[in-house]
């Protein structure tokens, strides 16, 4: 055992956690902790017996206290982060996706880093630090992904709820290379224009990857609804599948007019329209003008990041699927999803009964889909496994 780094003694209830396979240990189940401890400061996990259950990253701030690096002992080091994104670029190319354009090289827990996410756009490169461990190794993350992948431009996007949450500050800007942040990158046969710098996220969704194939399989001479539109990728795939005409609305008016764009850039300009306004209220209003469409895609953004908003965000997701089904053609088909983490695939489905209930539909399910593999799921980590798609036929009369 490592004596340099400081131990933490965890309940049996972490012991158990921690030996079926997930990486968190929860603040209320530390046990005995040395005194001072900094955020980020990575220490030893250990039973209640002083076995050594791994090596973990601290912050007892956060009400996630320790993230599990490793089942074994590991120092922070440079040596240890070119280790984990070698095998994580090794996990890409083994699902052949090596060499696509644009991909998740580094996805969190999923590839043992927990809080480092890092996207491939091209030349560019887009990264995101969420934890206080992996904040302590920023600047040997910077160094190994410009000697391994050499950017033309390492741009960072270290921002949101999940940093808040840790205690992190917000930063975003460039840290190595030079030139704009923006790239055109080809997926399936669609070109989007990528804007690093303010685009959603790290610049672009790359998670429905596989969802929007099965989108363009069915779009075919038929209107379609885009919901949620950002900047248009599921409303181009669509097009790009022979759909007749394609509405794609979004609360930004940014994403709508990068949309609007990206479809031109395809050829695909007469087909798109654009709207900009919250969807649930507009919605309503194109039920009460009498619009249908063939296919109705709703891509919403996540309804919660808290337990306590766990319910709310179910009822939400009843009233916009309500709405989807309730615009549909006879015999339509809606393509919907949700990836809020804290709603799992049960209370989805239950959510999407009720909803079918309350639009007066019977509803067949055609498909099923989920994250494409550049975000890999870790068994043991259910966390991991966030996105759920489903496509939904309305039973003819």
């Amino acid at each position: 055992m490592d004596d340099s780094l400081p131990a933490v003694k965890v309940s049996r209830k972490a012991e158990d956690r921690l030996r079926c396979g997930h990486l968190w240990v929860f603040g209320d189940d530390l046990r005995e902790v040395p005194p001072r401890l900094p955020n980020g400061q990575w220490v030893l996990v250990i039973s209640r017996a002083g076995e050594l259950l791994g090596t973990a990253t601290c912050n007892l701030s956060s009400r996630i206290a320790l993230r599990l690096v490793s089942r074994g002992t590991e120092r922070p080091s440079r040596a240890f982060l070119e280790k984990r994104i070698r095998q994580a670029l090794r996990r890409r190319e083994e699902a052949g996706m090596g060499g696509l354009e644009a991909l998740r090289l580094v996805y969190s827990e999923g590839d043992f880093l927990p809080g480092l996410v890092v996207d491939r756009f091209g030349t560019l490169l887009s990264m995101q630090i969420l934890t206080a461990g992996m904040e302590s190794l920023r600047r040997e993350v910077v160094s190994v992904l410009d000697d391994l992948l050499s950017p033309r431009l390492l741009y960072e996007r270290s921002e949101g709820a999940f940093r808040r949450l840790e205690g992190l500050p917000e930063r975003r800007g460039v840290l190595e290379g030079d030139g704009p942040p923006q790239e055109t990158v080809t997926l399936d046969g669609c070109r989007f224009l990528v804007d690093v710098e303010a685009g959603p996220k790290t610049g672009f969704f790359l998670d429905h990857r596989e969802n929007r194939k099965m989108v363009r399989e069915l779009a075919r001479g038929k209107s379609v609804l885009d919901g949620f539109c950002s900047t248009g990728a599921f409303g181009i795939y669509a097009l790009a599948g022979g759909a007749a005409r394609v509405l794609g609305v979004d609360v930004s008016g940014e994403a709508v007019a990068a949309a609007g764009e990206n479809a031109a850039r395809n050829g695909f300009g007469d087909g798109w329209e654009g709207r900009v306004g919250n969807l649930f209220p507009m919605l309503r209003e194109l039920l009460s003008a009498g619009r249908r469409f063939d296919l109705v895609i709703l891509d919403p953004p996540s309804f919660t990041k808290s337990r306590e908003g766990r319910e709310g965000a179910v009822r939400g997701y009843r009233d916009i699927n309500r709405l989807g089904l309730s615009l549909l053609a006879p015999g339509g088909i809606l393509a919907t999803s949700s990836c809020t983490q804290l709603v799992d695939m049960a209370k989805w489905y239950e959510a999407l009964r009720d909803a079918a209930a309350d639009a007066r539909v019977d509803v067949h399910v055609i498909a099923k889909g989920g994250q494409s593999p550049d975000h890999p799921v870790l068994l043991g980590v259910p966390e991991t496994e966030y996105l759920k798609f489903a496509v939904l036929r309305v039973r003819g009369t």
